[in-house]
């Protein structure tokens, strides 16, 4: 059945995180079809599923167990079927390296936690309302 495939990948590690981010979705009428993993080696495995070809965004924290999020990152944009989609980075890292790999990497926005409804209204709103969905430039979000 379709209701039941996977849209929305949030890969985060922190629980707390998690919630909060399933109650912005549930607010922005987004909560459904998601899938949460908490390592970025599962996350990968998930990725190479045909059940991840239904998926719309993922929103990724940086600082994960298994393999990075920027490792994760890299990933998905060198494989042909999973470059296209749009990331979303929500990390607590406030590093230059770290905004500046993620702009190279095209994710669509990058905000920092805490993560409040505005920025997190803000990024969705930038990564699925742009004028042409084919759109190469990344649009960077700094909380």
């Amino acid at each position: 059945m379709e209701s039941s495939k996977t849209r929305i990948l949030i890969v985060e590690d922190n629980p707390d995180d998690g919630a909060l981010l399933m109650r912005q979705l549930q607010k922005a009428q987004l909560s459904e079809q998601v899938k949460i993993i908490d390592d970025g080696r599962q996350a990968l495995d998930f990725l190479m599923l045909a059940e991840a070809d239904y998926l719309i965004a993922i929103f990724l924290d940086l600082k994960l167990p298994g393999l990075s999020g920027l490792s994760l990152l890299e990933k998905i944009r060198a494989d042909d079927r999973r470059r296209h989609l749009p990331v979303i980075v929500m990390t607590s890292s406030n590093s230059p390296d770290d905004l500046n790999n993620c702009k190279a990497l095209g994710v669509s926005c990058y905000v920092q936690k805490p993560v409040t409804f505005t920025a997190f209204s803000k990024a969705v709103a930038d990564t699925f309302h742009r004028p042409y969905p084919e759109e190469v430039i990344p649009r960077m979000q700094e909380s």
